[in-house]
Parts: C-alpha cells; structure tokens; sequence
C-alpha cells in the first residue's frame, strides 16, 4: 500500500474503534439519563474518575508497549513479542489492586467521591463492578494497540465494535425490560471488554502474528520503557478523572445536583469527540513509529501533517453540529425535561466545544512526540493541558464567572498548551540511525 492508503486504512480502523470505546460509557450515560433521570447521572459522573484510572492504566501498558513492539518489529528485534508478555503480567498487577479494593473499599470509595445519601448505593455498585472487571478493561487495550501495531487495524476495530454492541444492547435489556437500574447499567458495561478480548485472541492464530503467548525474559529495561514512553497516556485519562474531580466539586458548590448532570452530558459528549482525535492519533502511531525506526523522515513529516489537518477538519465539523443542534443533543439526556439542566448544558456546549481545535493538535503532537522516542516532551505536553495549567484555571475562573468560568477553563488550557507544543514541534530531531 501507498503511504497514502495506510494512512487512510489505520486512521479509519482506529477511528472507529475509539470511538467505539467511548460509546462504553456515553451509552450508560444515555441509558442511565432515560432509566435514572439526574441522580443516575450524578453518580455515574461521580464514579467515572475510577474508570479513567483503569483506563489509564491500560492506555499506560498498551501505549507504552507497543511503541516499543513497533520498533522491535521494524528492526527485527527478538524483543517484540516480550515486551507484549511484560505487558500481560502488568496487566495481572494492575488488575488484582483493583478487584481488591473493589471487593473490600466501594463504599468507602463512593463516600470520598462526594457522593450523598441519595445516590451513594447508585455510586457504590457502578464503583465496585468498574473494578472487579478493571483486568478485562486493561487487557482489552493492551490487544488491541498490539493488534494494530501487528497489521492487523481492521480486527482491532471489529473487537472494538462488537464490545461495544453488546453494550448499548445489554444497557437497555438490563435497565429496561429486567428493571436492574445501575447495576444493570455496570454490567453491561463490565462485560462489553471480554467480548472484545474473545475477538482480539484470534490473532494470536494468525499466520503473520507477531504476538504470542509464551516464555517471558524478564527484563527490567522493558518495563521502565513501558512506564517512559506510557506515561502521557496515563496522564491524558487521570488527569481526565481528575478533572471531573475538581468540576465535580466546583459545580456541586456553584449549581449542585442538576449542575454535575449538566456537565455530565456535556463531558461524556467530549470524551465521544477525544475518540476521533485519540484515533487519529492511534492509527498514524505505527505509521510514525516505523518510519521513524527506519529513518525517513520525510514521511513520517507527511503523516504528522495530515494527522493534524483532519483533526482540525473534524474539530469544525463538530462545532458547527453544536451550534445548530445544541437543543435536541441536551433533549436527548434529559429524561426528566429539567429546564436548568437543559440551560445549563446548551450553554455549555458552546463554549465548551470550543477546546476541540486546540485538544486535537495537542493529542496528534504527544503521540508525534512519543514516535519519535522524546516522551519527556509528550510527558510535559500532557501535563500541563491535564493538570498544570488546567486545575489553577478550574478555580480561577469558576470564581470569578461561575459557570461560565467551568466551560471556558478546558478551551483556554487546551490553547495555552497548543502554543507549548508548536514549540516542541519544531525543535530538532533525529532518526534512530
């Protein structure tokens, strides 16, 4: 295939399978709208810090891994496959803290997330689900960027999909017709990765696999690469968790209950977009890594720069949708016709949509700078628009304009950080050779 159509083939697979995993949870958010009205939605918010967490995890072992499986491969290294087995044992760590704490600590936990005597049974279920399935979360991201990574986008995308499905199905047999209310909303969620996991294990069968159960040869270097060129993408979801922490508590103060469901449908709404742009950034990876490995850098300039084009496109399409149908979109999670948390959320989305053009210029040029082996630069990327610069505007601008303030605090922290990140951009770099 031309460069041309690779780009064109990974970036639309792992479009689609991003955007397939955030229908995980807006599918609940949905779902809980129409079956729990704003208490649901309340509590979901209140637990979704913990499946960042997780999710971060995983991104951290997948992420972190397959950038370094991607240069192995190019380069024939025997290393390749053991990196995707350090990964697995990874996996197992991770995962056993969180089916511990999710067995022993739920509601304690549901306590420390502010949740009240209203909706603390409501947080505490989805909170000890979440984590008793964190291993087949975690798993299901590290098959499927190694699948990517491996050739094979399209069965990445498949596992992404069909996980996906049984989700939006189950929610509505679960919450509907068998009347499970939050809990049938977590399971359905909860048992959407295995699902994924079934399909993704079909490559260990391929001929052409690179990735296989076996032997592992530990070594420690591999590890403290993983947790290296990982680490923004652990980043990007915790501190997406701990932003919903730190809004969470400004907004309960500014415009209580009604306010976090407000901010709840806008927030799971963005996190859908983030998947166009964490796919975009997913699928030119592989491509930047190996040109990189192999040093032509020209192309692997081409891919960045078409990279950043379509995300700009994408970002405008967007916010030209939210002008005009910002009504019906709020409609659509407002079960109980709440005329706050419909004036609240449209005015919202207006302003908060504004942080897509600059969220997608940041999120292509971490992975840019993660291909290139400088994850020190993606590292600083990450945290200033997810922490630095993010939390201190947080309460800045909640305290002089309210909630106005909130919805423009992720816009002017994703701009701030696009002009660290231009800079980046266009310092030296070199090849591997």
């Amino acid at each position: 295939m031309t460069l041309k159509q690779k780009f064109i083939h990974y970036v639309s697979a792992n479009m689609i399978s991003m955007i397939g995993l955030s229908l995980y949870i807006l599918a609940d958010t949905f779902f809980i709208a129409k079956g729990m009205g704003a208490n649901g939605l309340t509590a979901l918010n209140l637990a979704l810090p913990v499946y960042n967490l997780i999710s971060g995890l995983g991104m951290l072992i997948a992420i972190g891994g397959a950038a370094q499986f991607i240069a192995y491969k190019s380069t024939e290294n025997n290393d390749a496959n053991n990196v995707f087995l350090h990964g697995l044992l990874l996996v197992g760590v991770f995962g056993a803290v969180f089916v511990f704490v999710g067995i022993a600590f739920s509601n304690q936990l549901a306590t420390i997330l502010g949740a009240n005597q209203a909706i603390h049974h409501m947080t505490s279920t989805y909170l000890k689900f979440i984590m008793l399935f964190a291993p087949a979360f975690m798993l299901n991201n590290v098959l499927s960027a190694y699948t990517k990574n491996d050739g094979d986008p399209h069965l990445a995308m498949i596992g992404m999909l069909a996980g996906s499905l049984f989700n939006i199905i189950f929610d509505y047999i679960f919450i509907f017709p068998l009347h499970l209310g939050m809990l049938g909303a977590v399971l359905a969620t909860a048992f959407s990765p295995i699902i994924g996991i079934l399909i993704l294990s079909t490559r260990f069968f391929h001929h052409k696999a690179s990735i296989h159960l076996g032997h592992l040869v530990f070594k420690k270097n591999l590890f403290i690469k993983t947790f290296t060129l990982g680490f923004p993408s652990l980043i990007n979801e915790v501190s997406g968790g701990i932003v919903m922490l730190v809004f969470n508590y400004l907004i309960l103060h500014i415009a209580g209950n009604t306010g976090v469901a407000a901010y709840g449908v806008i927030v799971n709404i963005y996190l859908v977009i983030l998947a166009f742009f964490n796919g975009i950034a997913q699928g030119v990876q592989p491509l930047m890594g190996e040109r990189f490995a192999k040093g032509d850098l020209e192309d692997l300039e081409k891919v960045r720069y078409h990279a950043i084009v379509l995300g700009l496109v994408i970002a405008l399409i967007v916010y030209i949708l939210m002008i005009f149908f910002k009504s019906p979109v709020v409609t659509a999670f407002n079960s109980e016709q709440n005329k706050t948390l419909q004036s609240l959320a449209e005015s919202g989305l207006i302003l908060y949509f504004i942080a897509p053009f600059f969220a997608s210029y940041n999120i292509i040029t971490i992975m840019y700078l993660i291909s290139i082996n400088q994850p020190y630069r993606a590292q600083i990327i990450t945290l200033l628009r997810g922490i630095i610069i993010l939390i201190p505007a947080a309460f800045l601008l909640s305290a002089t304009m309210k909630m106005t303030g909130i919805w423009l605090t992720l816009p002017l922290t994703e701009l701030f950080t696009a002009f660290v990140a231009i800079k980046f951009q266009h310092q030296p770099k070199r090849s591997v050779h």
